[in-house]
């Protein structure tokens, strides 16, 4: 069932920028807007069942919708979706250019969505969702403007997040704490792994207390404390239980509140989930300071777009400088180690740092081997001059090494203590299991995991649909890399024609292979003439399939949405 209709954009909606004129584009009243309810959960809509919170400025609406389209129009790859209130007006903006999609590719196993804009009224509320690369950078896979915020809202935006992605989930998002947002991910995102971004967290708790608690400097120390210093249970509850008594606390609605989700924020429940130590929530902050002042709600809205775009540009350019410089410099060496050079051969410069520190740590590291059953061991490990000890088991079959610390689940590296028993193993070099593609010099070369594929032996026509997602990613890559430098763009240009001559060499053989059969076949069933017919025109499901991909690409066509890839 195909569902179609017409969005009015009202006049005071409708671009009144001179910029915005274009005698290519006559932005009319009526905008056909398609959505294919078949192939959408149930719950998904393509609009709101009631009015937008927020009102746009006059004219915003329709020069928006004019630079989405002659975005699209320069990139076919650029993504955007629209939703509308009940009243047909735009209440929601969604985008993801092909290198944010890129990105998120290979970067998107923990996923930060900012909004610290979205309830201030003297801002536009802008989101984003935001990701850390290999040079531990901020990314931004996909930005919003959310003039409506309800849980409704919420989930178009998380389902419209994935359908930029194709359907790749991160495995971690770390959010605020707004219970409608909670609410939200819950229900799109309920097997990835959820957390309250703990550096918003703490800015919050800081500002509800700041008429409450005097030394705010030791209270804030202290609260840093419980999140992070805790690595059982017990310890957190009563390192937190002193805190509220310290500090005259317990009675505190906020803080009570914030105990209830504390497995959504506190370290010590989820060690267990890649966090990448939550790295992004700085970074986040320092792309919306950039950002700011553009996104005050008196500016205009072409001119944080073209700042957005600038923002952008600089970002990809700190990587580009990023990696140039890793492969001219080599990173300098605590010592003539093995195991460093190693990994220094391997991880991006900002990596290794992370990498040598914890080596550096290992140093004083003491580990006592104190059981044995076949190919497992176990020791127990301590900072020297320091009591609290660490467990870490080490199977001899395959050098699996597990720290109760669970600092390589946590944020992708081994820990100290682990370090300091793979060394008393006589292991010199950190086995490959223990070096994350996402920190590694080459971790755009190649294809990124994709951990949230379809389970295509569920359902054998998705093989298809599978491989042709598979390569326009890869495709993607290439031609945001080779479009960089001439002599890259002249270099992928022809080896791309000869990987399609290789491929109807492939397929024409397959088919020449498939009427020889055919042949064989018809010999011993001539009778049955219309079979014989259908398998020589290629195979009988394959044409089938064909067909209805034609036919469904041909409906796409005759009703083009507002939502574009």
């Amino acid at each position: 069932m195909k569902d179609l209709c017409f969005v009015h954009v009202p006049e005071t909606e409708q671009p009144n920028n001179l910029e915005t004129q274009n005698p290519a584009f006559d932005l009319t009243s009526k905008i056909l807007v398609r959505e294919s309810l078949e192939c959408l959960p149930m719950d998904y809509f393509n609009h709101l069942r009631s009015e937008r919170v927020r009102d746009m400025k006059e004219g915003e609406a329709g020069c928006l919708l004019h630079y989405f389209q002659r975005q699209h129009f320069e990139n076919p790859s650029f993504f955007y979706a629209i939703l509308l209130d009940i009243n047909d007006k735009v209440s929601n903006i969604f985008w993801a250019d092909d290198n944010m999609v890129v990105d998120y590719n290979y970067f998107g196993d923990v996923v930060l969505l900012d909004m610290r804009f979205r309830t201030n009224k003297d801002y536009k509320p802008f989101v984003q969702f935001i990701g850390v690369n290999h040079h531990n950078q901020a990314l931004i896979f996909s930005a919003a403007l959310l003039y409506d915020d309800t849980v409704e809202s919420l989930k178009w935006l998380f389902h419209t997040f994935l359908e930029a992605m194709s359907g790749k989930k991160p495995k971690v998002i770390l959010t605020d704490q707004d219970a409608t947002v909670v609410e939200a991910v819950g229900s799109i995102l309920p097997e990835t792994g959820h957390h309250i971004c703990v550096y918003q967290m703490h800015q919050n708790t800081l500002k509800h207390l700041s008429d409450i608690v005097k030394d705010a400097d030791a209270f804030s120390n202290d609260f840093r404390s419980c999140i992070y210093d805790h690595n059982d249970e017990d310890d957190f509850i009563h390192a937190w239980e002193a805190m509220l008594d310290k500090y005259n606390l317990k009675q505190n609605e906020w803080l009570r509140w914030m105990y209830r989700e504390k497995e959504k924020w506190a370290v010590v429940y989820g060690k267990n989930r890649f966090f990448i130590d939550m790295k992004c929530s700085h970074l986040g902050e320092s792309l919306s300071n950039k950002l700011r002042s553009y996104l005050n709600d008196g500016q205009d809205v072409l001119q944080f777009f073209k700042h957005f775009e600038r923002v952008m540009d600089e970002q990809r350019h700190k990587e580009i400088k990023a990696t140039h410089k890793m492969s001219h410099c080599k990173p300098e060496l605590m010592g003539n180690v093995i195991l460093l050079k190693h990994a220094s051969e391997i991880y991006t410069p900002k990596a290794f740092e992370v990498f040598q520190h914890e080596y550096e740590e290992c140093l004083n590291v003491v580990a006592n081997q104190c059981s044995q059953n076949g190919y497992l061991s176990e020791y127990k490990v301590n900072t020297f001059g320091k009591s609290q000890e660490y467990i870490v088991t080490f199977d001899s079959s395959d050098d699996l090494v597990i720290c109760c610390c669970m600092k390589f689940e946590y944020v992708g590296f081994l820990c100290s203590h682990a370090l300091r028993v793979l060394d008393h193993r006589n292991i010199k070099v950190v086995p490959s299991r223990y070096i994350l593609k996402r920190w590694m010099k080459d971790a755009r070369i190649g294809c990124a995991q994709d951990d949230s594929d379809f389970i295509i032996q569920e359902n054998p026509k998705l093989v298809a649909a599978s491989r042709y997602r598979d390569m326009c990613r890869s495709i993607l890559n290439l031609s945001a890399r080779a479009a960089e430098s001439y002599d890259a763009f002249h270099f992928a240009s022809g080896q791309l024609n000869e990987t399609i001559e290789g491929v109807e060499k492939i397929l024409a053989q397959k088919a020449e292979d498939a009427q020889v059969i055919a042949s064989s076949s018809s010999a011993a069933t001539a009778p049955d003439s219309e079979n014989v017919e259908i398998f020589l025109d290629g195979n009988a499901i394959d044409d089938q399939e064909k067909s209805c991909r034609t036919q469904s690409k041909k409906e796409n066509e005759a009703t083009e949405p507002h939502r574009h890839k």
